[in-house]
Order: structure tokens, then sequence, then C-alpha cells
């Protein structure tokens, strides 16, 4: 019997040794909302590294994220409010002299393109990114297709992006 008691003593002893530590941090699985320059993404059969990260204070839950592969640059606009989704946007040349000067419509290549909603707040900027820290404005437009056309205005200078909509599970973290 005393062996038995000290077989069971034993065991017990194990399972409490065994037992993971509570006073040991908690590994959080990363999340496409919590990603940080250096760490790389796959989209489109590609990996690309973000080198850059832009957080709108006025639209919480937002995020842009600067993605590079070999010469190529993207922007991965995502929402907390619309987690399954996300827009990818590729910047291009375009010419507006002021922001007053910003319509509510435009036909862009042979596509309608309407003012689905603007705003402006202060951005907090990380890496390499084409804005700044400090108050942006925004105007996003969309066409009946869901294709993008957003303009962001900055200290008198203007950047426009074609974008797509795609399904979050069409991204995955690879690294970092």
């Amino acid at each position: 019997m005393e062996v038995r008691i000290l077989s069971l003593f034993g065991r017990l002893r194990q399972m409490f040794e065994a037992e993971v530590h509570t006073d040991e941090p908690v590994s959080k699985e990363r999340t496409l909302f919590d990603l940080n320059v250096g760490q790389v993404v796959s989209l489109d059969l590609e990996d690309w590294i973000i080198e850059g990260k832009v957080i709108y204070h006025a639209q919480p839950g937002w995020v842009l994220y600067g993605l590079k592969s070999g010469r190529q640059r993207q922007g991965l606009l995502i929402d907390r409010s619309v987690p399954d989704k996300a827009v990818v946007l590729t910047p291009f040349a375009g010419r507006i002299g002021d922001m007053t000067d910003v319509k509510t419509e435009y036909v862009l290549d042979g596509k309608h393109f309407f003012l689905d909603y603007h705003g402006e707040g202060l951005v907090d900027t990380f890496g390499e990114t084409t804005v700044g820290r400090g108050q942006l404005m925004f105007w996003q437009f969309e066409t009946d297709q869901r294709e993008i056309y957003r303009i962001e205005w900055q200290q008198g200078r203007f950047f426009h992006y074609d974008g797509r909509w795609i399904d979050a599970f069409e991204l995955s973290i690879v690294a970092g």
C-alpha cells in the first residue's frame, strides 16, 4: 500500500511539474491588424515585405500597410469593421491642384467612380510611408464592380491609388 501511495504522489508531482507556468507570457497569435514593419505577407502568390504602416486615428481599426516585392509597391488597407475583406492599392501619378478640386465622381479608363466616403484625421506612421505623421484628408471612390480609386492629401501633396477589394483569406502571414 505504501508503494502505491508513493507511486501516486510521484505521478501527481510529474503532472504539476509538466504544467505551463502561469507567470510566463503567452504568445499572441498574429493577425492582419497587428503586423509590423519587416514582417512578410503573401498575396497573389507573391511574398511582400511590410515596409511601412499608417494608423488612422479618426477611423478606429483602419491600418494601411506599405508592401514591397522587388521593385513593386502596393498598399494594403484593412478595417476591423470589415475583417473578412481588404483593399489592395497601387499608387499612380495623378494631378489635382487643390483639395477643393476633388470631385464626387470620376471617369477613369472608362470606369465610373462614385464617392463612397471621405474624411480627415490624425495618422501615425512607422517605417517607409508615402505620407507622414499628422493630419491627413482622404477620399475613396468605388465603381459598381467594387473597384477603388483613393485620393489622400497631406501638407499640399496628393497621393492617388487604384485599388480592388479582396477577401482576407487571400492573404497569409509568412514571417517576421
